[in-house]
């Protein structure tokens, strides 16, 4: 793999150099397009080399850039999405149906409770904010025609939305429904 990075400088700037356009192409659009092409490969090029020196210059630097990068492409790779949410409720209220109400904790029922309520009526809305989910709610449905939905001064403020946060989504899991039943069969 290096030595095929150290010559692609020079196979792009030997190709290049080979190609050449007939007379009747020069001064059109067709010669512009070419030369812009060249221009933008040439670019590349340039570029390539001043990073492959950089990471000769600098190695701890490259590697640190490079294991933050490969991070963050898992985390956005394992970011859960909506219907993973769906998913992870359904199976907790199918999961804590099974128990008796006298064993079950209160708070995980009421926080599953209100999570139904609010799933039913349309007031959770899903964010996707790259690396981590935001399940958030809100006062109307999105297909509410009400006056107070379409007002832009009843719309609640930015400062108002950490309270509305339902839930986090990172690494492949729902967390707020995961900690609040993780002991749903424990009544406190």
């Amino acid at each position: 793999m290096l030595p095929s990075f150290r010559r692609a400088p020079t196979v792009i700037s030997n190709l290049s150099e080979r190609v050449k356009f007939p007379e009747k192409f020069k001064g059109t659009m067709i010669e512009k397009w070419a030369n812009y092409w060249k221009n933008l490969m040439v670019d590349y090029r340039q570029m390539l080399m001043d990073l492959r020196t950089d990471i000769q210059d600098e190695p701890r630097k490259a590697f640190i850039w490079t294991t933050g990068l490969i991070a963050v492409y898992f985390l956005h790779k394992n970011n859960p999405s909506e219907l993973d949410f769906k998913d992870a409720l359904k199976r907790v209220d199918n999961e804590v149906v099974l128990v008796t109400a006298d064993c079950q904790n209160p708070k995980s029922s009421e926080h599953l409770r209100y999570l139904d309520t609010c799933y039913n009526q349309g007031l959770l809305h899903y964010r996707n904010l790259g690396i981590l989910s935001l399940m958030y709610t809100s006062d109307d449905s999105s297909s509410c025609d009400l006056y107070r939905a379409q007002c832009k001064y009843l719309q609640p403020t930015m400062l108002s939305f950490p309270s509305r946060i339902v839930d986090v989504g990172f690494m492949g899991r729902w967390w707020n429904i995961f900690i609040k039943t993780n002991n749903y069969d424990v009544n406190i």
